[in-house]
């Protein structure tokens, strides 16, 4: 096959050495743009994620209107963006928080409406407010859960902002792709695929140390006992 379809392993080593320097700008952008619509993502999933756990007639009302958002291609919701929020870097991340969001939504109320109804029970005979009984038992029960919701997140931020780069950005690695693909260039082409492809292993590995440590800390706090 010609090189210009599918470039050799060594002429991509050596589209990283040739435009190490873009490379390393535009990863850095995306990789902002990830934990910025992250951290966006985690702070309003867990916020909607609360009232549908605890409420039958929210969880009735929001899930519909949940999937719907999630049926609507992102690529169509671009131009709304754009009117919306102009050109930058505030719509590449929003654009990455719509795909984002739904798993962290589903799983964080699915883990904290699955507690097992005696626990529930014990807690209140023992006298547990409402927050403590939140924070001792519900939260750390539902942690499996959501930390499987932040996980499959992370990845979808990865998506997200690349999109974003797609529609709107004139940085990031979406946009180093689209320039690379645009110019015929194949082995930067296949660079940028590579450096998104360990960005996203990357930052899905973080997510992962944090949970083996909260589940590691939450089980040996479960070990000792109450106090």
């Amino acid at each position: 096959m010609a090189d210009y379809l599918l470039p050799s392993p060594a002429q991509v080593a050596s589209a990283f050495r040739t435009y190490h320097e873009p490379l390393l700008t535009n990863t850095w952008s995306t990789l902002e743009e990830i934990l910025l619509a992250f951290v966006l993502s985690i702070v309003a999933g867990v916020a909607l994620a609360i009232p549908i756990a605890f409420s039958r007639t929210v969880e009735r009302l929001s899930y519909p209107l949940l999937v719907m958002s999630q049926a609507v291609p992102k690529i169509a919701l671009g131009p709304l963006f754009i009117v919306w929020f102009g050109f930058g870097l505030m719509t590449n991340v929003l654009i990455a928080v719509s795909v984002a969001i739904f798993p962290i939504i589903v799983n964080t109320a699915l883990g904290l409406s699955s507690l097992d109804p005696d626990l529930v029970r014990l807690g209140r005979s023992m006298g547990a407010s409402r927050w403590r009984l939140f924070r001792l038992v519900r939260l750390p029960a539902a942690m499996p859960s959501i930390f499987a919701g932040l996980k499959v997140a992370i990845t979808l931020a990865v998506i997200g902002a690349v999109v974003g780069e797609f529609i709107v950005g004139n940085v990031g690695l979406g946009h180093l792709t689209l320039s690379a693909s645009g110019n015929q260039n194949a082995p930067l082409l296949f660079a940028c695929i590579i450096s998104l492809a360990v960005l996203g292993i990357l930052v899905f590995a973080v997510i992962d140390f944090f949970e083996r440590i909260a589940l590691r800390w939450h089980t040996s706090q479960r070990g000792q006992g109450p106090r």
